[in-house]
């Protein structure tokens, strides 16, 4: 099927506008030698779908989408290629941290990271949606495909384990980190 010069115009667009938010969510999410595939991957679906995309001011939701399916599939590539080479080697191995552990590491103590890997992954990326990429509550409902009173409970409880894991009586509100990864610009 032939495409469009406005389908074309549409996906230059989409891609101008938020190749760089794209960018900084896999950077936070990925080993750095995974990103530029990911990012590949997720403009390549956005470029497939360009006709399913919603207006511009919320294409950056329905990219973060995309890349949140992307980097969940490489994860469980990743973790299939682990099992295959511990099983040929019949040998244990550990994981390398993910860049968000090195992030977290560098601007926090041992007892935030504790903190943030003893809650559920919902409730992580939850947070990581809020503060990180900055989104509202109906912006990550959008995101995680769920209802945003949904999101703002389980943002709301997730706050509450994270402080409570801190032995805290409530998490900072106005605190947010620095947008921009290592090496671009972000803390250190």
């Amino acid at each position: 099927m032939a495409r469009s010069p406005r389908s074309d115009a549409a996906f230059r667009t989409v891609y101008d506008r938020c190749f760089p938010a794209i960018r900084s969510y896999c950077l936070r999410r990925l080993p750095p030698g995974e990103v530029n595939d990911a990012i590949s991957e997720v403009f390549l679906v956005a470029w497939r779908r360009i006709e399913d995309a919603p207006p511009a001011n919320e294409a950056q939701l329905w990219l973060y989408g995309i890349a949140r399916n992307v980097i969940r599939n490489n994860q469980r590539a990743d973790r299939r290629r682990l099992r295959l080479r511990v099983k040929a080697q019949g040998v244990r191995t550990t994981s390398e941290p993910d860049p968000e552990t090195i992030v977290v590491r560098r601007s926090e103590d041992e007892e935030v990271i504790r903190a943030l890997d003893a809650l559920r992954p919902t409730d992580r990326e939850v947070l990581r949606l809020s503060i990180w990429e900055e989104l509202t509550n109906a912006e990550i409902a959008g995101v995680l495909n769920m209802d945003p009173h949904a999101v703002t409970m389980r943002l709301t409880r997730a706050r509450k384990r994270m402080a409570r894991q801190l032995g805290i009586d409530e998490l900072p509100t106005g605190n947010r980190i620095d947008p921009q990864p290592i090496g671009q610009g972000g803390e250190q």
